[in-house]
């Protein structure tokens, strides 16, 4: 019974949360702004087949940082877009349980309408080779695949943390201010997709989320190594996210949520 009473527990605090307009916005933002970087993306990613690593690498971050901050303002979501890093925000207690849910849901079904137009725009391209939309398929070995989107992803979330959630200067006693003023924090967040995928994108694709590996991989119906790549994000993003709190945010906890948040 205790399971049962949980499920609709949660079916109703699920519910409830779709009730709230500011939070439809917020999926809204979610879905709208996954949707266009998975697609974005992964056309120069597949461009990049024949033009080079730059065009994906640039193309992928500077997707990422525009949408970011398209989508991160009032009317917006904060411009998540990757379950990566709302399960970061999630573990260290900066975002209830319902909406991560509800985020991650449009996050996914953001990445998979994304990789459906991408096919439908692309349906000569022969999409079983590496490097492509979906950041991979690698044929690499799993364990390599692991690590580097783990790393990768890690990265990303950790730029999220130190631009976006940290509010204060870490050096000020030395005069140097490293902390990033708010409008400047998505383009640092794209620079680091920039950065992965020229470290990550000649071995994985350099995914570093898992909406736009799982997305493009249901719609172009290629699952080569995907639970790898699945699993190294959440876990490079829930990795970069308990570093970052740990060793420099203790002076920052997270704010309050509501009660009714907090005994979710």
């Amino acid at each position: 019974m205790v399971p049962v009473r949980l499920a609709r527990w949660w079916s109703r605090q699920f519910t409830d949360a779709w009730q709230d307009k500011k939070h439809q916005k917020k999926v809204a933002a979610e879905f709208i702004g996954t949707l266009l970087f998975t697609f974005l993306a992964g056309a120069a990613a597949v461009n990049a087949e024949s033009s080079g690593l730059v065009t994906g690498a640039l193309g992928g971050g500077l997707a990422f940082a525009v949408m970011v901050y398209a989508t991160a303002g009032d009317n917006g979501s904060g411009g998540k877009l990757n379950p990566a890093i709302t399960a970061g925000l999630l573990i260290t207690g900066r975002c209830d349980r319902i909406t991560a849910a509800w985020e991650m849901l449009a996050q996914f079904v953001g990445g998979l309408v994304g990789g459906i137009l991408l096919k439908i725009s692309i349906p000569h391209t022969d999409m079983t080779v590496p490097l492509l939309a979906m950041g991979g398929p690698s044929t690499n070995h799993p364990l390599s695949t692991f690590i580097w989107e783990y790393m990768a992803t890690a990265f990303l979330v950790l730029t999220v943390f130190a631009t976006v959630v940290d509010k204060q200067s870490r050096h000020a006693d030395s005069g140097v201010k490293v902390t990033l003023p708010a409008p400047f924090a998505p383009l640092a967040i794209g620079l680091a997709v920039v950065v992965g995928s020229f470290a990550a994108g000649p071995f994985t694709g350099g995914a570093m989320n898992p909406a736009r590996a799982l997305g493009p991989a249901i719609a172009f119906w290629n699952f080569k190594n995907i639970w790898v790549y699945i699993l190294a994000t959440f876990m490079g993003g829930m990795s970069g996210a308990v570093i970052y709190e740990n060793l420099f945010l203790e002076m920052q906890p997270p704010e309050p949520l509501e009660a009714s948040e907090a005994s979710v």
